[in-house]
């Protein structure tokens, strides 16, 4: 029983010792560099010094970039509803259908609302007939002034029940008030509708806007006029102006709504798609990073981590200008600077350290996306 517990003992040794030969190991590569090593003139100092991985980066003008997230919706969007009740009786244009401003749409029961200005139209005539008759006898002195004066009332009374009848008749014919598409309709033949129901939807796609939120510390870099690239959701690309910026800002998240207008003349771009706005101004001179290095401080800024001329740590907060997909562009930086390519997480603001020089073009850069 002695000798297997002896036995462990010695396995367990074993495992530790190759364990740590391993640990070894690592620590040897991971600290292994491109270039060449150290001098060897203090050797106990470098060993005591962390090593970390730089790469000189000088700063090209870069113009400031606003990418903001939003979606597209119609220029205009009217539910078009009954002025009149009445029967649905014949349906004029499709769903889905392009119609031009007053085309018709559908069209009311009419017969009632008819017999209605014809009954008008006849009163009228009648009406005509007193106040003409009145205005004679009138001349003549054989008819009062205020029985002249009801005759006249009378008669415009009788013109505008007939305007009015007019009117109601003209409501049986339901128009596209402006050019778009007939997205939906919510009758058919046969149906009865009141006063106020909803008839079609229209939509207005050329121009096509594209609405996005701004946040408060944005805002102040975007004007009405500017020129905005638009990127959709299934990778089209264009053009518009934003002719709009709320002044007041959404209650709920402190944000304020943006309006890009762009041309969509044969309507192929839908209301309700996601897109992407990207907004230029002025440019200032910049450093393009890997995202991979940016770091935040205690404060929560956000920076970069690089070594001054006595291969001393420093955090440089910097202003976010641009981000791309595999790239981000960063002032606030000297316009020469040596970043931490590899080994920032390890050091902190104020060590000295062993900084390795990295060429641009090295395997290191180019993992870091940083070999262009």
């Amino acid at each position: 029983m002695r000798a297997s517990i002896g036995v462990a003992a010695l396995i367990a040794l074993g495992l530790t010792g190759w364990m740590a030969s391993g640990q070894e190991a690592v620590r040897a590569w991971f600290q292994s560099s491109e270039a060449a090593p150290v001098e060897a003139a203090a050797p106990a100092a470098a060993e005591r010094l962390a090593r970390v991985r730089v790469m000189t980066s000088t700063a090209a003008p870069v113009s400031r970039e606003l990418v903001l997230h939003g979606r597209t919706e119609p220029n205009r969007a009217v539910t078009l509803r009954a002025e009149t009740h009445g029967r649905v009786v014949e349906l004029l244009a499709a769903k889905g259908e392009r119609v031009e401003a007053g085309q018709p749409i559908l069209r009311l029961d009419a017969r009632e609302r008819e017999a209605m200005v014809a009954q008008a139209s006849a009163l009228l005539r009648q009406r005509q007939l007193e106040y003409e008759a009145a205005r004679r006898l009138g001349d003549r002195g054989f008819q009062a002034e205020n029985q002249v004066a009801a005759a006249i009332a009378q008669l415009e009374a009788a013109r505008a029940e007939l305007r009015f009848r007019e009117v109601s008749l003209g409501h049986t014919l339901v128009e596209a008030p402006f050019a778009g598409l007939l997205n939906d309709r919510h009758v058919e033949i046969g149906d009865f509708v009141d006063t106020g129901d909803a008839l079609a939807l229209l939509l207005e796609h050329d121009p096509i806007l594209v609405t996005a939120e701004v946040s408060e510390t944005r805002k102040r870099h975007v004007q009405v006029g500017m020129v905005a690239e638009v990127e959709l959701a299934d990778g089209t690309i264009g053009e518009g102006e934003l002719r709009f910026l709320s002044r007041q800002a959404d209650p709920s998240t402190r944000t304020f709504r943006v309006e890009v207008q762009a041309a969509n003349p044969t309507g192929a771009i839908p209301a309700g798609m996601s897109a992407r706005l990207r907004l230029r101004f002025d440019e200032v001179p910049a450093h393009e990073l890997s995202a991979a290095l940016l770091a935040l401080d205690a404060q929560h800024r956000l920076g970069i981590k690089v070594v001054d001329e006595a291969d001393v740590v420093r955090f440089v907060p910097i202003d976010l200008v641009r981000a791309e997909r595999d790239a981000v562009f960063v002032a606030g930086l000297p316009l020469e600077v040596r970043v931490i390519v590899v080994g920032q997480g390890f050091v902190r603001d104020g060590e000295r350290v062993v900084a390795v020089d990295v060429e641009p073009g090295s395997l290191t850069a180019n993992l870091m996306g940083l070999g262009r």
